[in-house]
């Protein structure tokens, strides 16, 4: 049985908070099959649009109405906002749409993108390594497919993702090293285990043409790290 994302983003969601609320110090754990751990300090996702990557400088591409998927607390929403685009900023996290709110954002709404319906865009915005969500290179077609139904003619999606090592998540020699098994934590709150996705350009690219949608990486940088834009034909 696939486990909830809201069950398994309780702790990130309890972090946000934290933050939010003013402990400036909050950290969210990342802890791996392999047994490996990463702290991340919080205020990361309260970032400025002079802190992002250089991958999530997709802005100038945008166009239309726009979806952010997965919006956590709306750090590139609130960017799109000041630039004047009509944004409906979606996560599956209520602490994270609390915050968006909190925030100002106008169209800020708790959903399931993949459960997402009955709305047309012209750019889908998913970045935060978020295209991640289809949790295995398999699951790529299904979003794709689900993207195609949200976007009008001519729609795109932008997205950026990272080639990964496998340092994290030691691979046997059927594996992708970016199909990645983790749980969150925070304080004491562990989260069960959940899937996630990083995909290199070319693994994104071959799986797209067979879906029928073209591809061009907009950004590229040393670390395998990549900005795209996808177009269903």
């Amino acid at each position: 049985m696939k486990i909830s994302y809201n069950s398994a983003l309780e702790p990130f969601g309890q972090a946000l908070l934290d933050y939010w609320r003013g402990n400036e110090s909050a950290e969210l754990i990342h802890e791996f099959k392999t047994g490996q751990k990463k702290s991340l300090q919080v205020s990361v996702f309260f970032r400025s649009h002079g802190e992002f990557l250089p991958t999530e400088n997709a802005f100038k591409y945008c166009q239309g109405q726009i979806l952010v998927v997965g919006a956590g607390t709306g750090v590139h929403a609130l960017e799109l906002e000041k630039q004047d685009y009509d944004v409906t900023a979606i996560d599956i996290c209520p602490q994270a749409v609390q915050i968006m709110k909190e925030r100002g954002i106008k169209h800020a709404r708790q959903r399931d993108f993949l459960q997402f319906e009955g709305e047309r865009f012209d750019t889908i915005f998913m970045l935060g390594h978020n295209i991640g969500m289809c949790e295995t290179l398999k699951g790529i077609n299904g979003l794709l497919r689900r993207c195609e139904r949200l976007l009008r003619p001519g729609g795109q999606l932008l997205v950026n993702s990272i080639k990964e090592s496998g340092s994290l998540n030691v691979p046997s020699h059927k594996e992708y090293p970016g199909e990645l098994e983790f749980r969150l934590s925070h304080e004491g709150n562990v989260g069960p285990w959940m899937h996630w996705l990083h995909v290199d350009f070319e693994t994104l690219t071959s799986y797209a043409f067979k879906c029928g949608w073209s591809v061009e990486k907009l950004i590229g940088t040393e670390e395998g790290g990549f900005l795209a834009k996808l177009n269903p034909s």
